[in-house]
This record gives structure tokens, sequence and C-alpha cells, in this order.
């Protein structure tokens, strides 16, 4: 079977269904998702006859995809990029998902003028990376 052949059903089959709602389980931990990525690199090594000794990194390479947890943050990325950039392209439960950085620096701003801190919430996210 040529290569292109095998890419193809690699990418309509595997690749298709790993990166279907990966935002959501692709932030479980590695010890969940290892079978999945030794899953995956057998059915490339599979499908591109590689021997054993092959390295990982070389069947990715060669079939221009990205590992499990690679294409994790590329999907996250897609998704913030279209959240700051194209958020009408998003479900409008999104519109309000995230506080922007401005107006999490007025509320904290005007929380220590008027020292009512504890009126002043932030999002986790904000609080997690010490924004």
């Amino acid at each position: 079977m040529p290569t292109v052949v095998k890419k193809m059903l690699y990418f309509s089959f595997i690749h298709s269904q790993m990166a279907y709602d990966i935002e959501v389980y692709g932030n479980a931990f590695s010890s969940y998702l290892n079978k999945l990525i030794i899953l995956n690199n057998m059915i490339l090594r599979i499908h591109q006859n590689a021997p054993r000794e092959t390295h990982v990194a070389d069947l990715y390479i060669t079939f221009n995809t990205l590992t499990l947890p690679n294409l994790h943050k590329f999907h996250i990325l897609l998704f913030m990029h279209k959240f700051l950039h194209h958020n009408e392209l998003l479900p409008n439960i999104f519109s309000s998902y995230f506080t922007k950085k401005i107006l999490i620096y007025i509320l904290t701003t005007l929380a220590l003028k008027t020292n009512h801190i504890s009126n002043c919430l932030l999002p986790l996210w904000a609080t997690f990376y010490k924004i």
C-alpha cells in the first residue's frame, strides 16, 4: 500500500478521533493518557513499516503530525486565538469565559485603594498564573 494512502487512513481514522475534544481529555494525568500515546506510537510504527528501534519522533515527523501532548497544546492555542481574535466563531457561552487582564488590574487596584480586597474575586486562572 502506498505511503500516501497509509497517511490518509491514519489521519481519517486515528488522528481525527484523537483530536476530537482533546481540549477536555488532554488535561488528564499523563499516566491516564500513556496507553493512548503508546497505542498511537504503535499504529504509526505499523503504518510506516518501521522497525522497533526507530525513534518515535521520526515517526511523527514522517507523517507530519504532533504527539498527543503537543496536539493538546496546539488545540488550546487555537481555542485561545479564536477567543481573542475571532470570538464570533465560538459558541456564545465563551463570550465572557475569561476576564481581560486590564479589567483584573483595574479591579485589583481599586480594591487595594479602598481596602476591599475581599470584594475583588479573581478568576481561578488569574490567581494560578499570578497575574
